[in-house]
């Protein structure tokens, strides 16, 4: 069977890009990734979050004088959608977000362009960010900043790290009251009562639903 090129559609609210073997749609103009269609799943992301909350670019950014060891966390939104590359061999997608000076103190003093890129024959798709910081702007800390995906729990509940390191792992709701109690610090996670009782004892020590 011939491999199908790259095709793109374009609605009010959405943006999809699909090659006959997967297909991603993401909001427009914001650029958050909102389903990922692959063989007969039709979204491997977690279908019972709002769509804000599926996969998405975020980043932590604080202060220079800031005391506070949190900082500000931040998910991109894009406010601008334009089509870079689309033929049938790649479609190149940019979502972005500008600063000025109105917006001080409220977002971190970055011009940011999210790229999504999907190939011809291609069973994933790629994405990369551009962080633009002019002379004259604030300084500030750039403390995080990643690419996050929160994947279905009834479909993903096994992790493979290495060839000898591969397990169940233990699922959102263990992390939450009455199944696991919070320890010293939001990602540590004592399990009381997981729905996997082999796991009862464990601590967990990252936020699950993200890779």
């Amino acid at each position: 069977m011939p491999l199908l090129g790259v095709q793109l559609t374009i609605q009010d609210n959405h943006v999809v890009m699909e090659n006959g073997i997967l297909k991603v749609t993401l909001s427009n103009p914001g650029g958050i990734v909102t389903g990922i269609q692959y063989n007969n799943i039709d979204n491997l992301l977690e279908v019972l979050n709002d769509e804000s909350n599926r996969g998405y670019w975020d980043l932590v950014w604080s202060s220079p004088t800031s005391t506070s060891t949190s900082g500000t966390f931040d998910v991109i939104k894009g406010t601008k959608f334009q089509v870079m590359v689309e033929n049938e061999d790649q479609v190149e997608l940019s979502f972005t977000r500008t600063w000025d000076i109105s917006l001080e103190g409220k977002l971190v003093p970055l011009n940011i362009d999210k790229r999504f890129i999907m190939l011809r024959g291609c069973s994933g798709f790629y994405s990369y960010a551009i962080y633009e910081h002019l002379e004259e702007w604030p300084a500030f800390n750039l403390d995080e900043t990643r690419i996050a995906f929160k994947l279905r729990k009834d479909k993903f509940h096994y992790m493979a790290m290495a060839d000898n390191r591969q397990r169940n792992m233990p699922l959102p709701d263990d992390r939450l009251p009455p199944k696991g109690k919070a320890l010293a610090y939001p990602e540590a996670v004592l399990l009381l009562n997981p729905i996997q009782p082999e796991l009862k004892g464990e601590v967990t020590k990252f936020r699950l639903g993200y890779i």
